[in-house]
């Protein structure tokens, strides 16, 4: 944590890229009515070091995902990742239980985000993101570094048997994906997130996981904890 803001030790190494997720300090940056609120974002974008228009997604719980060419970019976009190689072009995510992903491939000097909820997950939104970097980027997965920012952790994130009956359907080989307690299920979304990302290709040595629970640590919006509508951000750009 630096400023309030929640930083990588992965990423903050190459001085090429500017990434950082706001807390519960700047305020949501999104409203009630589903805008982004615009104050906030500039709070939280000023402390960061970006003075770009970022670029935001309609976020819909998809596998969908877009390359950014340009800052002239709003949150219509109706996907749930972000990939660009241009510089000045920061990327983001908004979230309040649901897995930020960060991505970077300093070779070719790509980057990207993911909103990965579990319907993203079972959306294969993580390997879509991977794909798209080989296919339109030339990126080797072996060489993309991807943080996984503050979601919900296991203990506090009960679902259905049908949910959990669902990822074993879509995901046969995959371990740990969930706890069984007193007859109750729990979901593991940073495992399953883990598992697609070394599916896909990417080395378990680059992945760095921020192991904070957005239930239990006060600094992040929850929605599992009554956050309705309040979301923090995750942010990346090229400079």
């Amino acid at each position: 944590m630096s400023n309030q803001i929640y930083k990588f030790k992965s990423i903050e190494k190459f001085n090429s890229v500017i990434e950082g997720i706001s807390t519960n300090f700047f305020g949501t940056m999104k409203n009630n009515d589903g805008s982004l609120h615009f104050d906030n974002i500039k709070k939280f974008t000023q402390q960061l070091g970006v003075s770009d228009t970022v670029s935001y997604m309609s976020q819909i719980h998809s596998g969908n995902v877009s390359i950014v060419t340009s800052d002239k970019s709003t949150i219509s976009r109706k996907v749930d990742g972000l990939i660009t190689n241009k510089k000045h072009v920061p990327l983001a995510v908004l979230t309040a239980d649901c897995l930020p992903i960060l991505f970077y491939d300093p070779k070719n000097h790509v980057i990207g985000v993911a909103h990965a909820g579990y319907r993203g997950l079972l959306n294969h939104i993580i390997e879509n993101v991977i794909s798209i970097f080989k296919s339109n980027f030339l990126t080797n997965p072996k060489d993309i570094i991807v943080c996984i920012g503050p979601g919900i952790e296991t203990k506090c994130y009960e679902v259905g048997k049908e949910l959990i009956d669902k990822f074993e359907e879509t995901f046969p080989n995959f371990k740990n994906m969930f706890i069984k307690k007193k007859g109750n299920y729990y979901l593991d979304l940073k495992s399953v997130a883990i598992q697609s990302l070394q599916s896909a290709g990417v080395q378990l040595k680059h992945i760095e996981n921020s192991n904070v629970c957005t239930k239990c640590d006060q600094n992040y919006y929850s929605y599992r904890r009554g956050d309705i509508n309040n979301r923090f951000s995750s942010i990346i750009s090229l400079r």
